[in-house]
């Protein structure tokens, strides 16, 4: 009875530990892993980031999100970025609705697979039209002890609403690289090649991050980023927290 009582408490605690090396967008860059939160698992999410932007306004970003696990190997999130600043924020407020879903363990040759799909609604400021984002995730470790871990992100973004001067399809690129540090602490550090809605302009960022498990629910992380093309923020600076529950 004590073993089987043992193996209870262990099995809830791990689905209800928040997972320090599991990456997720904005927590502390843009790079995503392709594994998903715990099958039955729940975990609010936020992140503040500030960005000093190429036309000299700057933008601070306040996002909160629930992340749910709805299926084994899935997982759903609901997200709504509030913009602050002097910088353009339309698009403030759009409920975004996201679906995620992992294909395979990786293997000795082979990357684990995902795939999200996503849809921001129009309950923002000045939204037009249901914006889509689909999106390609690999991840493969690179090490035998498994610490130093390989990631690939690749998505499609159509703009619904878009406007005269903005695009109808948009493209990101990310390639990252993540390593465990002790039992607690993951390091971060990836490439972003991204489209932005006007027409001409595309940013390259480089970010660099790190992710610390304060308690076995509770994460923190923080990460900055400088731009390296003409269209890029100058900067970016970013807050996460996540609690398990």
């Amino acid at each position: 009875m004590k073993i089987s009582f043992a193996a209870l408490v262990a099995t809830c605690s791990s689905l209800l530990a928040a997972d320090h090396l599991n990456l997720e967008e904005g927590l502390p860059t843009q790079l995503e892993d392709a594994y998903p939160i715990a099958y039955r698992g729940r975990e609010i999410q936020t992140h503040l980031s500030y960005e000093h932007v190429d036309d000299g306004t700057d933008r601070v970003t306040l996002q909160p999100q629930f992340e749910f696990g709805f299926a084994p190997n899935a997982q759903g999130k609901i997200t709504v970025p509030f913009y602050l600043g002097d910088a353009d924020k339309k698009n403030s407020g759009n409920i975004g609705l996201e679906a995620f879903y992992n294909f395979n363990t990786e293997g000795i040759s082979i990357p684990a697979f995902a795939l999200s799909a996503r849809a921001d609604l129009p309950t923002g400021r000045e939204a037009a039209g249901i914006d889509t984002t689909l999106k390609a995730i690999a991840t493969k470790s690179v090490s035998r002890t498994g610490l130093d871990r390989v990631h690939l992100n690749a998505a499609w973004k159509r703009n619904a609403g878009r406007g005269p001067m903005e695009r109808e399809h948009m493209y990101q690129m990310i390639a990252g690289y993540s390593r465990r540090l002790g039992a607690d602490t993951v390091i971060v550090a990836d490439y972003v090649r991204e489209q932005e809605e006007e027409k001409g302009k595309t940013f390259d960022i480089i970010e660099l991050g790190v992710r610390r498990q304060l308690t076995p629910l509770t994460v923190l992380s923080a990460g900055a980023g400088a731009g390296v093309s003409k269209d890029s923020p100058d900067v970016r600076f970013t807050l996460g927290f996540q609690k398990s529950f």
